[in-house]
């Protein structure tokens, strides 16, 4: 083993004495990579990834599901129970670094979402099912090799129209590849191409393959545009990223131009290499298409003043709002995010999901940042309403902290027309004020004729009071 591995320099010795030094890493993924998980994971669920979960867990004694018996090494299931959720937890808390830190927690949720999903790839990355020592000397080969961005070119959007208050015109798709290594993609360029005005456009989206907003900007008189939040493309992941349009409101002085954009530049941790600059397809802009609209109120079931509950509670509600598609196309509703702003940390509320209609999601947590996801989408007929709010249990800390909840912007509910394919901006039709000392659709004066802004929705606060003693008996 010591023969194949000679190195010619002292540098080279060292980068592999550090991989040796990261075998309990290489030996988590030797049972069951190359393997890609798909979909967030949690309690109650079913399927051949919690199998390959298990396996994964398995192969450290650390993070063992049992020791015997159902879920241990050789009896893994396809059933994700407590004792799944307590060994991901463990993993968590192991590499907290990379998992927990980063959305400002230290304790493992044992819920199997994005970024815990994203160590597992980047371990698996590294590594193939083949035995240990190939394994290792891989991964000591690989620590030598220079990390850097790799920008591709894939199928470009259909041809089509960008009608007016259309969200997410897809114009551009491109990929980046971290290789060997996480790389953080700090801004992203983009300049507007063809016979069309800045003025056509309300801002610029740039999109993940889920539809998922990465970073939204605005077009400058250059033409140009700044992506400039940061994001981590971790190691041996593809990301495929969309630039798309905020199509105005009015586009009648527009109608008929066409425009697309190039990426023009990357500003990022490593190296960027890659067909620069990367070229569209250009759209027509379009001011007669009447595509969908929705509506936004407060929804019944969240509460629209402030309110107080214990610690210890659960399925506390504490938010929530209406959506009602108008008459012209049915509405898709793929995901939402909410932001906390109240006074408790991220530890104090456990178990936060968002009910919408009669399905219930997960939330992903990144900072302040609850985002829930709906694969399937969940239709919204045209006339019709569907109510969506955000609950959770709150724990044994947090008392004397408030929980609230708001909403950012009207494109942080991800809906879509069922017709048109567009992304839909809703419209405060009630419940609006200036500020958000109740439950209330913030716009500029307070009223529904005017636009919306930011944060698009501010939810009553929630206080935390100390559990309550209601009886002292002698014994």
């Amino acid at each position: 083993m010591r023969n194949a591995l000679t190195f010619t320099t002292s540098i080279k010795f060292a980068y592999m004495l550090t991989v040796f030094a990261c075998l309990p890493v290489i030996a988590h993924a030797s049972s069951v990579c190359p393997f890609t998980w798909e979909r967030n994971l949690t309690i109650g669920m079913h399927g051949d990834d919690v199998r390959a979960l298990q396996r994964f867990l398995n192969a450290d004694n650390h993070t063992r599901i049992a020791a015997h018996g159902a879920g241990s090494p050789g009896a893994e299931s396809s059933y994700f129970g407590l004792a799944t959720k307590r060994a991901l937890s463990i993993f968590q808390e192991k590499y907290a670094s990379d998992i927990l830190i980063p959305s400002g927690i230290t304790k493992g949720s044992g819920i199997f979402g994005i970024a815990t999903r994203q160590k597992l790839h980047a371990i698996c990355s590294t590594v193939s099912n083949t035995d240990m020592s190939t394994n290792t000397q891989t991964a000591a080969v690989a620590a030598v090799e220079t990390v850097m961005l790799r920008i591709g070119t894939t199928t470009q959007p259909a041809a089509s129209i960008a009608p007016h208050d259309a969200l997410y015109v897809p114009f551009t798709t491109f990929t980046m590849t971290a290789q060997h290594g996480d790389i953080t993609v700090r801004s992203v360029t983009v300049e507007r191409v063809g016979p069309s005005h800045i003025g056509a456009f309300s801002y610029l989206s740039l999109l993940d393959e889920a539809g998922n907003e990465l970073s939204y900007t605005y077009l400058h008189t250059d033409q140009k545009a700044v992506f400039s939040k940061p994001f981590i493309v971790h190691a041996g992941e593809t990301k495929t990223l969309t630039i798309a349009g905020a199509m105005a409101a009015d586009l009648s002085e527009y109608d008929d131009e066409t425009a697309t954009f190039a990426l023009d530049a990357i500003d990022a941790s490593a190296p960027v290499v890659g067909p620069l600059p990367v070229r569209g397809t250009f759209q027509k802009i379009n001011a007669s298409l009447q595509i969908g609209t929705a509506s936004v109120t407060l929804s019944s079931y969240g509460p629209s003043v402030a309110t107080t509950h214990t610690i210890n509670d659960t399925s506390v509600r504490f938010s929530g709002i209406r959506i009602t598609a108008g008459s012209q196309e049915d509405q898709i509703l793929y995901a939402i995010t909410w932001r906390q702003i109240g006074t408790i940390n991220p530890s104090d509320i456990q178990n936060v999901r968002v009910i919408a209609g009669d399905t219930s999601a997960a939330t992903d947590v990144d900072g302040r940042d609850y985002t829930a996801n709906f694969p399937d989408g969940i239709r919204i007929k045209k006339g019709n309403t569907l109510d969506v709010y955000i609950q959770g249990d709150i724990g044994t800390t947090g008392s004397n902290r408030t929980v609230q909840f708001t909403i950012d912007d009207g494109a942080s509910i991800y809906l879509l027309g069922d017709t048109y394919g567009y992304g839909i901006y809703p419209i405060p039709a009630g419940n609006t004020g200036i500020v958000g000392d109740t439950s209330a659709f913030l716009t500029e004066d307070g009223t529904t004729d005017t636009d919306s802004i930011k944060p698009f929705f501010v939810g009553s606060p929630v206080t935390i009071s100390g559990a309550i003693v209601n009886a002292i008996n002698k014994i």
